[in-house]
């Protein structure tokens, strides 16, 4: 149907090699996550990946914008290593939803967006982080905002997707 049930071991990322976007666009979904913490002890993130070139391969760089259930997210890539765009822990925005406890539900809408020379992750209708594209794009991190995108999942999750697609203005 319309909604995609991702439980994970590892952290993982998924995507479809068909799902391109370039120039101006935006990726969104919603995530469920119906049990707060239900496969670990402490927050784990899930979001939108956008921008991925060469996946599954060494060389493979993307980036990711995150939510977590305790009100935080997080902006990351791979170009091929890690690189940290919002700093090195998450960040907490009042944007975010949070659990009201562990075991309830939490539910984020997030989004990716590539407008002109900026990169924005919107999480719940709101920009909780904007970046010129040349803090992400370059030598030892992403190859380009034009790519593939997906769905990025920290270990330990158990959500539910909904309303995952590309959008162009």
């Amino acid at each position: 149907g319309n909604v995609l049930k991702v439980t994970t071991g590892p952290a993982i990322t998924y995507w479809n090699p068909a799902n391109k976007a370039t120039g101006n666009y935006t990726v969104k979904a919603t995530f469920n996550e119906p049990k707060y913490m239900n496969l670990n002890n402490h927050p784990h993130p899930y979001g939108i990946m956008i921008a991925g070139n060469d996946l599954g391969t060494e060389q493979q760089s993307y980036l990711y914008c995150s939510a977590y259930g305790n009100g935080r997210f997080i902006v990351r890539g791979f170009g091929p290593a890690p690189f940290q765009v919002n700093g090195p822990k998450p960040t907490d925005s009042p944007a975010v939803n949070k659990a009201a406890a562990m075991g309830e539900p939490v539910t984020q809408e997030i989004a990716m967006s590539v407008k002109g020379d900026k990169v924005e992750c919107s999480i719940n209708n709101q920009v909780v982080g904007s970046y010129d594209k040349s803090a992400v794009v370059g030598a030892g991190k992403l190859k380009s905002t034009d790519g593939v995108y997906g769905i990025r999942f920290a270990h330990n999750t158990e959500v539910f997707v909904t309303g995952f697609k590309v959008t162009k203005p």
